[in-house]
């Protein structure tokens, strides 16, 4: 062999053995997406603490590239993956699986069975676990959902050990969380273990999220007749009910974009709509759409928070609706805020 090609055989082989695997190490984190309907704060939330942590590659996948309508307010998101694309690649470390509007699937149920015996973790998020339950991956196994759904999910499923005392459950490779809060801090419990500790709370701290607690009040999170005679009230207030605005700018944070999409869609008094430009690319690369028909006129602007985005947000809707409306908000994310031990 000349001696030149020798030399670069030997540099390839060192460019290789040094940077090649350690980008290939990073773990690959998929978050399912449906475009009939996807909770945006169980798919917002994840991308965002993912992507920032920087040690994690994760990506929005769908059936189809058809936009994903973000729930329950109207905002669209991109899909940066279809299904068919992953599978020419190695498969995912994790899979997250948010609240989808279509539960029993059977392509997807299919699909996620396929990928547990392949290996990977699957995460739900909030009423996510309905999907994972459709599918029979929570036979046999501990788990936790939203707390209006326990009930329910509690005689349709009865295999399944609903647990109410923590804000996620991990049994063997299959975790699952209660309420849409309680999805970062499952997040960021997944991150510790993917990427260490040291990662996990520097990713937190940037993105002024408390470190992840387990515990869990579950038994706090019910619905009360103050609250119920306040949703009533605002129902039939049809003529009071507003269009929200929230402006597309380019680089928001997905977080604060999640949290208010969902909120103000949650008060019986308003639904939130993306406005502005026809798409933006956000904070962590994720493409979103506003709606192509808006409403004629907007009642009301908002103006996403900064800092801890869930708890700021529901003081917005106090500020705005008053606090039993914002508690009930809160009551339907399971935070802490909506507690009915605050109330």
């Amino acid at each position: 062999m000349p001696r030149l090609t020798r030399l670069l055989v030997l540099l390839a082989l060192f460019v290789l053995g040094t940077a090649g695997p350690a980008a290939a190490a990073r773990p690959l984190v998929v978050i399912l997406a449906d475009a009939r309907g996807t909770v945006a704060t169980d798919l917002l939330a994840p991308y965002a603490i993912l992507a920032e942590s920087g040690a994690v590659e994760v990506k929005v996948v769908a059936a189809t590239k058809a936009p994903v309508r973000l729930t329950p307010g109207f905002a669209w998101a991109a899909p940066q993956m279809t299904l068919t694309e992953l599978a020419r690649r190695p498969r995912p470390d994790v899979v997250i699986v948010p609240a989808l509007e279509v539960v029993d699937d059977p392509a997807r149920a299919a699909w996620l069975r396929a990928q547990l015996k392949a290996g990977a973790r699957i995460m739900s998020i909030c009423n996510g676990a309905k999907v994972l339950a459709a599918a029979g991956l929570l036979d046999g196994r501990q788990a936790t959902v939203h707390w209006y759904s326990r009930g329910k999910l509690a005689k349709q499923h009865p295999r399944v050990t609903w647990r109410h005392d923590r804000r996620w459950v991990e049994d063997g490779p299959v975790i699952t969380t209660a309420g849409i809060s309680a999805g970062e801090p499952a997040t960021l419990h997944l991150l510790s273990q993917l990427a260490g500790e040291p990662v996990m709370a520097a990713t937190a701290a940037r993105l002024a999220l408390p470190l992840p607690d387990p515990r869990h009040a579950g038994e706090d999170y019910r619905l009360t007749p103050r609250g119920m005679t306040q949703v009533v009230a605002n129902r039939l207030a049809f003529w009071r009910h507003e269009a929200v605005a929230l402006p597309l700018t380019a680089g928001l944070d997905e977080i604060a974009f999640g949290a208010a999409l969902d909120a103000w869609s949650r008060t019986y008094r308003s639904t939130a709509w993306a406005t502005g430009p026809a798409s933006v690319t956000t904070r962590h690369g994720l493409t979103l759409h506003r709606a192509a028909s808006l409403p004629e006129r907007f009642d009301r602007k908002v103006v996403l928070p900064r800092g801890e985005a869930m708890a700021a947000t529901f003081r917005q809707i106090d500020r705005a609706y008053g606090p039993t409306t914002a508690r009930f908000v809160a009551l339907q994310f399971e935070h802490p805020y909506g507690a009915v031990s605050a109330w």
